[in-house]
């Protein structure tokens, strides 16, 4: 496991970044392991927030993929708006946490950013079995998303597998452990295969150095996943 640096303004060391942003770089997706991006208390403070979040089901993607999954919005993204908080104190509260300096520091050292990043939107998922996600390409929500990070927030499920479909290589399927996050670029297909006991759930947020409005043309009453 990376090293966790006591430094109040630092997540990870330098080599541990770089490491993480060559992964990134070479594989599209890469898996960051428990306990150094968000700690415990951490994960219990989203998992605290959540709850006051109002929940829906989402059957259809903004591209007409299929899906079956029930989204909490914490950010939300609409096609020719700017993004917004979704109502209430909580999304407010979950936002404060995932911007918060350090964390704000470590991801864009990943991402290879000489600039903050935004993040455009965020949602909770939630997967009870036979819940899946269809094969999508996240820039069909937002031309301008360019990385999907996924916070892991169960511990007991089966199935649910992560899948990206890289460029000309096979397929890689991932299945992160308990409060390890997930960053893969918004340019590959993606899908969450059906889940098979248990219940999935994840923070999903996706990040941007564009701000402003979305640019996506094709209006939709159904928001994606």
């Amino acid at each position: 496991m990376a090293r966790v640096m006591n430094h109040k303004s630092r997540l990870l060391s330098e080599e541990a970044l770089t490491k993480y942003r060559i992964e990134l770089l070479v594989k599209g997706t890469v898996v960051i392991g428990p306990q150094i991006l968000f700690t415990q208390d951490d994960l219990a403070k989203i998992d605290q927030l959540q709850a006051e979040i109002p929940e829906e089901e989402v059957r259809v993607g903004d591209a007409g993929d299929s899906h079956n999954v029930f989204v909490k919005r914490v950010r939300v993204d609409p096609p020719g708006r700017a993004p917004s908080d979704a109502s209430g104190a909580a999304p407010g509260q979950i936002m404060e946490l995932l911007e918060r300096k350090d964390r704000s520091f470590a991801l864009r050292k990943i991402l290879g950013a000489t600039s903050d990043y935004m993040i455009r939107r965020c949602q909770m998922h939630r997967m009870p079995p036979g819940s899946f996600v269809g094969i999508h390409l996240d820039a069909a929500s937002d031309p301008d998303f360019e990385y999907a990070v996924i916070v892991q927030l169960a511990r007991d499920f089966e199935g649910g597998g992560f899948v990206v479909y890289p460029n000309g290589y096979e397929y890689q399927v991932f299945r992160p452990p308990f409060g390890a996050v997930l960053i893969t670029t918004c340019k590959l297909r993606h899908e969450v295969k059906p889940v098979l006991s248990g219940e999935r759930r994840s923070l999903v947020y996706f990040c941007s150095k564009r701000s402003g409005a979305n640019r996506r043309i094709i209006e939709s009453s159904t928001a994606g996943v």
